[in-house]
């Protein structure tokens, strides 16, 4: 379903990903890991049109996404949520989560969506009036993901889902992505850590300084 072959991305001067390569097989849950400022998050803005590639390609569903914009792969269904979950903290839940169906695809089932979002995140059918600057941590990662859902993509880019979330709710939100996963969602994720995703991912890639130095979770010991 994607397919990245040796791209190399910099930010001004710095070169951040060296000949980076992974495959993401449709229907699997793939894991990217490693340290703080190794170039995770760099790795899946630039698959999502969000920075240039300078080098390398990028496959997805058989076309050549190397250069295309996020706009025009939203539209085709490859959805990136961001590390910093992005909300408009001024404007309600309700409002940020029909934000994501701004697409044509999605718009069209929009309605339908909604009801999915709220039956796999009952929390925000009842927050739906309340605007996203007086959410938890937690309620605010149900957004996004849920944003990102009603968008109605075919493979979904996750960016550190546990991140700033305490531990009853980190294994909850993997539940989740479980979930849609075991639905048939193609999922690729970045995350630290690597104990949360014991039991539910499909094979993972280890970033070290920008390049893949191991693709298997045996590089982490608390897995063993």
């Amino acid at each position: 379903m994607l397919e990245v072959d040796r791209i190399n991305v910099s930010y001004g001067d710095f070169h951040v990903l060296h000949d980076v390569s992974l495959k993401v097989e449709k229907g699997e849950m793939v894991a990217v890991l490693g340290a703080n400022g190794h170039g995770k998050s760099t790795l899946l803005k630039a698959l999502c049109g969000l920075l240039p590639i300078q080098s390398g390609t990028v496959r997805y569903e058989g076309s050549d996404i190397t250069r295309l914009a996020s706009t025009e792969l939203v539209q085709r269904g490859l959805v990136y949520v961001a590390e910093d979950r992005r909300l408009f903290r001024d404007m309600t839940v309700l409002d940020n989560l029909m934000l994501g169906a701004f697409n044509t695809r999605a718009w069209k089932c929009r309605e339908k969506t909604l009801d999915q979002v709220f039956a796999l995140y009952p929390r925000l059918e009842e927050r739906r009036h309340q605007l996203c600057r007086h959410l938890s941590g937690g309620e605010a990662q149900m957004v996004a993901l849920g944003r990102g859902l009603m968008s109605k993509p075919h493979l979904l880019v996750i960016d550190e889902p546990s991140l700033g979330l305490a531990p009853n709710l980190t294994a909850q939100m993997m539940e989740t992505i479980h979930d849609l996963n075991r639905a048939g969602m193609t999922i690729l994720l970045v995350e630290q850590n690597a104990a949360l995703l014991t039991g539910h991912i499909s094979r993972s890639y280890v970033i070290e300084e920008g390049v893949i130095a191991q693709g298997d979770l045996s590089a982490f010991g608390e897995l063993q």
